[in-house]
């Protein structure tokens, strides 16, 4: 058998930051403050008060060159050679210009983690912050001490009772994390939880984040098993979006991640730097946090009430909800929100709505919205909710109160207390009104109940809950099988780029474009050429029939040309031309347009086409283009000529596979057209997946394609058809999420029965054959493979195990066509998880039962040997049960050396496969 244990979630990457270092953040057990004196103003004194107060149970010690005896009860030191031990973590609260000087001091005495809070590092405008920043950065680098700040406000660990803040309060403990970039809303956020009685499990804003960095805290969070729920607060991505996105998603499969996200950056300038054909850098954020799988608030009232849903609420049964109050005012703004935010109205049962007359008016109407009238008592609330709760169509139930005289605010709100105790259902309450209300809220805080104001804040915060489940179950969607295919014309693709660049363009020509268009099997209609007049016309005899007309210039080769002035679309272009005195005509008067705006020279003739509008025909907007931060995206929506694409454009973040692609359209305005007069709506909506694929691959294969708009893309009863393109061309550009290692496929034979076989990266598309592969292990090798008998994985495990960030981890597999019956079955799977300072990368390896003796074992290892080095990792490693000799002699054989762990009681098996080059990467191999 040749099974190990599986390898444990990791990041890797060098530039990322290993979330071990990060624990001396959250949990030392010594700690150092530079700069502590008992001065009001002293920042590290208030910092040395909090920790005091907080109960921190480490060792403290204050230094500050003044010479001071004690800080607060705490010895001081006059530096930091004085110490009589070196700390888990520095605080730094000295002058600007000693900053840099204490860090190359900390790295030097093996210190590897030091928060800064000294501000004056960060002004984006101030040549002197940074030169300062960087000389923090520099004198850090060769220790690997690990930098938080300059210019946080600290961080607060209640469980821990650390308090390394300048915070005016503390805070209580709780299960949500707070990770910000403004101290100023990180301190209003903990006054305003320190009001509603809410904690958290951390609480830090990373100021300028040197080093440290949100994707670093967010993987350290995500294993957090205090942490059930991370709030971001973000005014920009510092550092790679793909590490940022990586970071999330990978969070986002265990815990919700919502995100406040302003459009001003720290020196307080707007970013106005917009992709080319995109009007608004919110529309990117979001598609880049719905692929990510995080939830995303507008507002910062919207984040304090996605504290209170994430403190209070209890697990998710479904989204649909019930909602009942004593007016049908109230009633009807949820009920309007809830449908504004494409939530679900529960429709109550008949025995519910039977038990429900018994307590309600006559006038009742039988549906929810429940009304409960304003003469509803405390008890009629009450029993109401109970019956609600107990309907197996009811997930939740949103109660609205406004006061009177036969339901007090505070009576009533205990007795919903009684029942929502009781019940595994959520029960979420607003009390309207302020004077009476507040000591409602108040009982409800208390109590642990969800409250808000409004009918509209209770509904908001419900449907964020409900839109992380719902991005959840997108995220873990099973692709449909796809295969990439003609490698040849992705080459010649390849090629055309190149030659353009040799040429010093930045365009494909329009005849390049449509070439391009068809090596990708994308439909283009017949085209023809001109370089004036006579040849327009002659071209247009030979095709017959009505033609369209467009006139080219510097300005419309490039893709998005039309959005500084959307007007001018039409000045270019003539349709529907029938006789040749109407095309002389049209084409005359496209001549001289564009002779009045540009120089001979920046004119490229015509391009003339037979007129494809079609019966019923589509016009359909969709491409490529790039963000100066998340860097390629497709865009797609409803197009042509006559109407703004901008106002249905839809983003998301390639790669893509089929169930994305179905997301993306059915997100755009055209899927209900589409739904609406198409008489094969999944034909139509099949194709425009499979051009979206396509766009996708051509991404992924020619990162100097910088944008591609094809306007417009006819749908009919006949297919696709790509009318008009355009192609811009640019420096290589990186995805926001790594694509599929396709260049890392190789074919293989079996050893002993020579089977043809493919060895490659895993993809989602894999999850049945996974499933399938599973089922056919042995309990026995189950047992070798996990350590522990278990059942069979459910469709979130076997998502995790098949959908993987290829920057995170890789799995190759062994897959070859059956041997009764269509399709690929899977034969073996090896799995390796790099940590983030690429140090150690651990593996797991399975082998199908009937398989062994195929060479499958070698061959896996010596490709993950082989990968794992060419990405610089220093070193291999996997741990097998004793019992497991033939995995031991498989070790063995590719030259791991093995050594016997007792205290673990397994066999650890280590590899060197590239030599450390840096004092740290020695320092982390020998602990």
């Amino acid at each position: 058998m040749l099974e190990c244990t599986p390898a444990q979630p990791a990041i890797r990457g060098s530039k990322r930051v290993s979330t071990k270092y990060l624990k001396r953040f959250f949990k030392p057990e010594s700690i150092a403050i530079f700069g502590a004196s008992e001065r009001e103003d002293s920042m590290g004194g208030i910092v040395l008060r909090n920790l005091l107060d907080s109960g921190y149970v480490g060792k403290l010690m204050a230094v500050n060159a003044q010479g001071y005896e004690q800080v607060n009860g705490v010895h001081c030191y006059r530096s930091l050679s004085d110490l009589p031990e070196m700390p888990d973590l520095a605080i730094i609260c000295s002058p600007p210009e000693s900053v840099a000087g204490i860090i190359r001091k900390l790295g030097a005495n093996m210190v590897k983690a030091a928060m800064i809070l000294t501000g004056g590092l960060s002004n984006s405008d101030s040549d002197y912050s940074r030169s300062l920043r960087e000389e923090v950065r520099e004198a850090a680098r060769p220790y690997g001490i690990r930098i938080l700040g300059p210019d946080c406000m600290g961080l607060l660990v209640p469980g821990s009772k650390l308090n390394a803040s300048y915070a005016h309060v503390n805070i209580s403990k709780g299960k949500v994390a707070y990770v910000g970039q403004s101290g100023l809303l990180g301190t209003a956020m903990i006054d305003w939880a320190s009001g509603q009685e809410i904690g958290f499990s951390h609480f830090l804003t990373l100021g300028e984040g040197v080093d440290v960095d949100l994707p670093a805290i967010i993987d350290y969070l995500a294993k957090d098993p205090t942490t059930h729920a991370i709030l971001l607060q973000m005014d920009r991505i510092i550092g790679s979006a793909r590490d940022f996105v990586s970071a999330v998603r990978a969070a986002s499969r265990n815990k919700l991640v919502l995100v406040l996200k302003s459009n001003i950056i720290q020196d307080g300038r707007m970013s106005v730097e917009l992709a080319p054909g995109v009007d608004d850098e919110d529309r990117v954020y979001d598609a880049a946090l719905r692929r990510a799988g995080a939830v995303r608030v507008e507002t910062s009232d919207q984040l304090f009430n996605a504290l209170e849903t994430l403190s209070r609420m209890k697990p998710m049964r479904g989204e649909r909800l019930a909602i009942v109050c004593n007016g049908m005012g109230p009633n009807a703004l949820a009920n309007d929100r809830l449908l504004r935010k494409q939530g679900k109205l529960s429709e109550i049962t008949e025995e519910t709505r039977t038990a429900l007359e018994a307590i309600l008016p006559a006038e009742w109407n039988g549906r929810n919205p429940v009304d409960l009238n304003a003469d509803a008592t405390p008890e009629r609330f009450a029993e109401a909710i109970r019956l609600l709760t107990k309907d197996p169509n009811v997930d939740a139930v949103l109660t609205i109160h406004a006061p009177t005289r036969m339901a007090a605010s505070v009576a009533t709100a205990d007795e919903v207390i009684k029942v929502a105790r009781k019940t595994p259902r959520n029960v979420l309450t607003c009390w309207m009104g302020r004077f009476s209300a507040i000591e409602a809220r108040n009982h409800c805080n208390a109590a642990g109940i969800p409250t808000f104001m409004t009918p509209e804040e209770s509904v908001d915060a419900f449907m964020q809950m409900v839109d992380y489940h719902r991005n959840q179950a997108a995220m873990r969607q099973t692709p449909a099988p796809y295969h990439l295919h003609n490698l040849p014309n992705r080459k010649r693709a390849r090629q055309m780029l190149q030659d353009a660049y040799a040429e010093g363009r930045d365009y494909l020509t329009h005849s390049e474009a449509s070439d391009l268009l068809d090596l990708y099997e994308i439909p283009t209609p017949n085209t023809g050429y001109a370089d004036d007049i006579v040849g327009v016309v002659e071209l247009a005899r030979q095709m017959g029939g009505s033609v369209a007309v467009k006139a080219l210039h510097q300005d419309n080769l490039y893709p998005f040309f039309y959005d500084s002035s959307a007007y001018q679309r039409w000045r270019d272009l003539a349709l529907d031309l029938y006789s040749i005195s109407e095309v002389r005509h049209a084409t005359t008067k496209l001549a001289y347009r564009v002779s009045e705006r540009y120089q001979p020279e920046q004119t490229h003739g015509f391009v003339v086409q037979q007129m494809k509008r079609g019966f019923q025909s589509l016009q359909i907007n969709v491409g490529v283009t790039r963000d100066p931060v998340f860097g390629p995206l497709i865009l797609f929506g409803v197009g042509g000529y006559a109407i703004d694409v901008l106002a249905d454009r839809n983003i998301m973040l390639p790669p893509l596979n089929f169930a994305l692609a179905r997301q993306l359209v059915k997100r755009s305005r055209v899927y209900n057209i589409i739904s609406e007069n198409s008489y094969q709506v999944e034909r139509d909506v099949d194709h425009l997946c499979e051009l979206l694929i396509r766009l996708s691959e051509m991404v992924v294969d020619l990162p100097e394609l910088k944008c591609l708009e094809i306007n417009p893309l006819l749908l009919n009863k006949r297919g696709l058809l790509a009318v008009d393109c355009a192609v811009s061309l640019g420096e290589a550009a990186r995805l926001s999420i790594s694509p599929y290692p396709e260049h890392l496929n190789e074919n293989v034979s079996l050893r002993r029965s020579g089977r043809k076989a493919i060895l490659r990266a895993i993809r989602g598309e894999d999850e049945p054959a996974h499933l399938e592969f599973f089922n056919s292990l042995s309990p026995e090798s189950i047992r070798l493979r996990y350590f522990y008998s278990r059942g069979v994985p459910s469709h979130a495990e076997l998502a995790n195990w098949t959908q993987i960030d290829y920057d995170r981890e890789m799995a190759f597999i062994v897959s070859a066509p059956k041997l009764s019956g269509a399709g690929f079955e899977t034969l073996g799977v090896v799995r390796a998880v790099t940590d983030a300072d690429n140090i150690r990368s651990e593996f797991s390896i399975v082998i199908r039962d009937d398989m062994q003796g195929e060479g499958l074992g070698v061959m896996l290892m010596q490709k993950t040997i082989d990968y794992c080095t060419s990405r610089g990792t220093l070193q291999l490693v996997g741990s097998t049960m004793p019992s497991n000799k033939g995995m031991q002699g498989l070790a063995r054989k590719l030259g791991f050396k093995i050594s016997y762990n007792m205290e673990e009681d397994v066999v650890d098996m280590k590899m060197m496969l590239n030599e450390p080059t840096e004092d740290w990467q020695i320092y982390r191999l020998q602990h």
